[in-house]
């Protein structure tokens, strides 16, 4: 059954080859940004993949029917993923640059669907392959790209739909003995990070976007464990580069805190850049616990508030359902 399959996937994985070799040929004319190159990566596959199925409706049409209730089982992820990306790709290409790389996938698909598949058998196995849960299992590349991007305009829900991991502290070399869960979305990459109160930093759309999440956790001492958060204990703690937007009284695990929005500043040259961030704290056991999301580094004449904007509803959705792991 797997050689039977790899005859199919060829006309998928194809698109991958057309898209290696383009980017070694524009590779000195345009440097794409790593979500860029992902957003590409994923979209050749989900071509490859319409381009499979309307072969196999063309070829087999006793199909038809069950090709058309793949198409439907799979419309939220696929088609969803598919139509952000697009919209994703124009705003991040030039109109000279989409209507190249629209014209080299569909040349490539156009030569392909001409050949023949062999058995009506193997149109079958990939029909099943694609309706099948495990499908996601077979390339985290892919399942990663299609999960961000589906959710690309509504990062949230990708959490409330039930893809998400529960990331845990506990013994973490860098916890300091705090057992805390995270609700952290499926498709964003953990990454140790430098900073040594910080247990682990995850990066929207596998590594390869703008957005991030941190949990730090600090040592308190005694005197400082009394501290009560609000603004202007907080205005106290932020750095002088950093801009207090807004703050907001939270509870995480029934444990009153503060949320602060804040932007700041990096660097003092003229190549000057700037993050913008929703940090949610409260002290729990002579510990400050810090969940931040953020995002940047752009540039600092970028406007962020659109951006914070759609991921704000993510952010509180994953401080709010934080809970001690016991």
């Amino acid at each position: 059954m797997f050689l039977h399959i790899r005859k199919i996937n060829k006309l998928i994985l194809s698109a991958f080859l057309l898209l290696v070799f383009t980017t070694v040929c524009d590779a000195q004319l345009q440097k794409y940004s790593p979500k860029v190159s992902f957003a590409i990566e994923t979209y050749a596959f989900l071509k490859g993949q319409s381009t499979a199925l309307e072969k196999i409706s063309r070829q087999f049409p006793s199909l038809k029917t069950k090709v058309v209730t793949v198409e439907q089982d799979s419309k939220i992820s696929f088609v969803r993923a598919q139509r952000n990306i697009e919209h994703f790709l124009q705003e991040e290409l030039t109109v000279a640059d989409y209507k190249i790389l629209q014209k080299r996938i569909g040349c490539m698909l156009e030569a392909q669907i001409k050949s023949p598949i062999e058995k009506e058998e193997y149109a079958i196995d990939f029909l099943n392959l694609v309706s099948s849960r495990s499908y996601f299992i077979a390339d985290t590349l892919v399942e990663k790209g299609i999960l961000s991007f589906a959710y690309h305009d509504t990062p949230h829900q990708e959490i409330t739909d039930g893809h998400f991991i529960n990331f845990t502290t506990k013994n973490h070399p860098k916890s300091y003995r705090a057992g805390l869960k995270v609700p952290i979305p499926k498709s964003w990459l953990a990454q140790e990070a430098e900073m040594p109160h910080t247990i682990q930093q995850f990066t929207s759309h596998y590594g390869n976007g703008e957005a991030r999440i941190v949990i730090v956790v600090y040592d308190l001492s005694a005197q400082q464990s009394e501290m009560i958060l609000n603004e202007r204990s907080i205005t106290q703690m932020i750095p002088p580069e950093s801009r207090l937007i807004q703050t907001d009284k939270i509870e995480i695990d029934g444990i009153p805190g503060i949320m602060i929005e804040a932007e700041q500043s990096l660097g003092y040259t003229d190549n000057q850049m700037k993050i913008r961030m929703l940090q949610f704290m409260f002290i729990q056991n002579q510990k400050l616990y810090c969940l931040q999301g953020s995002i940047g580094p752009v540039q600092a004449s970028n406007n962020l508030d659109e951006k914070i904007k759609k991921y704000e509803p993510l952010f509180r959705l994953v401080a709010s359902n934080t809970e001690f792991d016991n």
